[in-house]
Order: structure tokens, then sequence, then C-alpha cells
């Protein structure tokens, strides 16, 4: 078993059904475990950055939403996830999105 809990499983799915792989993968980084982002999770979210076929504002939306959920843990890593992206992704593709829906310009 993974840890992560029935409501995060039930989130991913939700995704999966939807088709939206980054949103599933945004909340597979951001999950209620106990401990940082999976490196393969945070992997894959930079290189969507530097494809031109993924829908970056969806990507700082999710990341924005997770920002909201009630758990700390789950907003500490949706920060830590976005610094990740911020430091290490497409900065043309990234920084004005995710930087957007945080500070609201």
């Amino acid at each position: 078993m993974s840890g992560q809990s029935l409501t995060d499983r039930i989130t991913a799915a939700q995704h999966s059904v939807t088709g939206s792989a980054v949103s599933k993968t945004v909340c597979k980084a951001t999950t209620h475990e106990i401990m940082g982002p999976k490196k393969k999770h945070l992997d894959y979210l930079i290189q969507c950055t530097n494809e031109m076929n993924v829908n970056i504002p969806q990507l700082a939306d999710s990341l924005f939403e997770r920002t909201t959920n009630s758990s700390w843990v789950v907003v500490f890593k949706s920060l830590i996830t976005t610094h990740h992206l911020m430091v290490y992704g497409n900065e043309d593709m990234t920084c004005l999105h995710l930087l957007g829906g945080i500070v609201g310009i």
C-alpha cells in the first residue's frame, strides 16, 4: 500500500477519467503523505513545461487549486512543486502563469 489517502486516490481517478494527465500528476505530487513530492512527478511536470501541446494555464490552475486545500501538507507540497517548476521548468512557459495564479495578476 502506497500510503495515499482515499481522497488522494479518488481525486487522481477523477483526473484519469477526464483525461487530464497534468492534473492527475499535480494531484499525485501533492498528496496528503507527509513526505516531499516524488521526483518522478516533478520530472514529468518539468517535462510538460517544455512541450508545446500542454496546457500550462491548466497546470497553474491545478497547483493553485491545491493551495486552497485544508491540509497543510497538501498546501506545502503545492508550494514546493510550484517553486520547483519555477526554478527548473521552462521559464518562458511557467513563471508568468504560476505567478499570475498565486499573485492574481
